[in-house]
């Protein structure tokens, strides 16, 4: 049976259950995808693991409870069901907390796909991807493995509970490059790419990221080692996005609230930043790669607003903590897949934007860096400790940038240390993202962010 035509039949057994317990919701989820790698030396292309199941919540006054299945067949789904209703019965009790099933809402979403990836042959996908592994050859005779890949992953899921039937139909479809180059018994490696909502239309990379990358990656092989210390920095639109992420992406997840493993939750409502920051965490963002119409509990896709002028005003919530919390819920609560647990999750994380030109920010830093090509981060909720990674750090010196590189570079401090020292934020904002973010190692689910320009101060190394 076609998940879409689940909806009368799940909402019947939500019905059933709320008969024995306080709530009751079911999601039903579906994924496809195909993946195709052309590199220097092999071609590969792979589907998507496909996944495809439905799983039941819900909460019997004390503890919510779930129940996952893959056999979709009614008289399945009704008996695993009613199961967990009845072992949810069983231990019931009231605490005084109440679900809310949010407002009435039926409708069905779809992204816009120009071109349906399902329709263009793989032959054509492969020759694409082999086009751009021979552009990146071309572009300099340093490259010794050039990748060009492709990729796209369609989601369908229905949400129902007693005051919402909803249908979502999210594609989302990402190009990558990526270098390895060797001069003089160096190497450097670097990517970059893009990743949209929508079909194939998105297999088309611009030649100024190529030959950008190029550059780049170039400047990598002989780039020396900074002297670690504290400088005047600007940081580009993408490694402010890393530092949105690990900064109050994290940190602001209020599942970690309960555990009392986030600091965050002790500076609500106080101020942790400059008063031009502002911060945001948004999956309704139009065709942003993190984007979808309403999350795995059924709440509708919205922004919401963690840092306003450098208060911390808001956490990212999920049914679970928002109830118990007492929190405003936010359309955060995500799963990796159906048989996973939804927790508090980014979407698309973000600076918003200022006044300032980045001409302006350069141009009275007597000794610093500007930072571009970010790598990966850490951060410890708890401590608020944070570690960002790049792969460049360009020299400013007397308000001009040097052709001097460093590589790699190494950003560490206190998340709010870091967030006051900021004087400058540029007025574009971009976003970008290709990967995935893990919760602890595990639970991967799909992120973006970004920012504008910022300037502020940072310990180097």
């Amino acid at each position: 049976m076609d998940i879409y035509e689940l909806k009368p039949l799940l909402a019947e057994i939500v019905e059933e259950m709320e008969r024995r317990v306080q709530y009751a919701a079911a999601l039903a989820t579906e994924n496809r995808g195909e993946r195709i790698t052309v590199s220097t030396r092999e071609q590969r292309a792979e589907a998507v693991d496909p996944s495809r199941g439905v799983v039941f919540t819900v909460f019997n006054g004390r503890h919510f409870m779930e129940a996952a299945t893959n056999d979709l067949s009614a008289d399945n789904l009704r008996r695993v069901a009613a199961r967990l209703a009845g072992d949810a019965f069983a231990t019931a009790g009231d605490t005084g907390v109440v679900i809310s099933p949010g407002d009435p809402l039926a409708k069905d979403f779809a992204v816009e796909c120009r071109v349906d990836n399902e329709k263009v042959s793989l032959a054509e996908k492969v020759s694409r991807c082999t086009s751009l592994r021979d552009g990146l050859h071309a572009l300099d005779k340093r490259v010794v493995n050039a990748v060009g890949h492709y990729s796209w992953v369609r989601v369908r899921e229905v949400f129902v509970n007693r005051t919402k039937q909803l249908f979502q139909d999210v594609t989302r479809s990402q190009a990558v490059v990526q270098v390895i180059m060797a001069e003089d018994g160096n190497t450097a490696r670097l990517h970059d790419g893009q990743c949209f909502q929508g079909g194939y239309e998105h297999a088309d990379l611009p030649e100024e990221m190529s030959q950008g990358m190029i550059a780049d990656c170039g400047r990598m092989i002989h780039a020396g080692r900074l002297a670690p210390g504290t400088y005047d920095c600007v940081f580009s639109p993408e490694f402010s996005g890393i530092f949105a992420h690990e900064a109050f992406g994290h940190g602001t997840e209020t599942d970690m609230f309960l555990k009392r493993r986030a600091k965050g939750q002790e500076f609500l409502g106080k101020q942790v930043a400059s008063t031009m920051v502002n911060m945001y965490d948004s999956p309704a963002l139009p065709g942003q790669g993190a984007s979808f119409f309403f999350d795995h509990e059924g709440q509708p896709a919205s922004e919401t607003q963690i840092i306003k002028d450098g208060i911390l005003v808001s956490g990212l919530t999920e049914l679970n903590s928002a109830t118990r919390l007492g929190l405003k819920r936010t359309a955060n609560g995500r799963r990796e897949s159906f048989d996973h647990k939804a927790y508090a999750r980014m979407t698309n994380t973000y600076f918003g934007g200022g006044k300032d030109k980045f001409e302006d920010m350069v141009k009275d830093i007597k000794s610093g860096y500007f930072l571009e090509r970010p790598s990966n981060g850490m951060e410890d909720p708890k401590g608020w400790g944070i570690q960002l990674e790049g792969y460049l750090a360009r020299e400013i010196k007397d308000g001009k940038l040097t052709d001097r590189y460093y590589s790699p570079v190494i950003v560490t401090g206190y998340v709010p240390d870091l967030l006051m020292s900021i004087t400058m934020v540029g007025d574009e904002v971009k976003i970008a993202g290709l990967g995935m973010c893990g919760k602890g190692h595990k639970e991967w689910v799909k992120v973006t962010d970004g920012g504008p320009y910022l300037r502020l101060k940072a310990r180097l190394g």
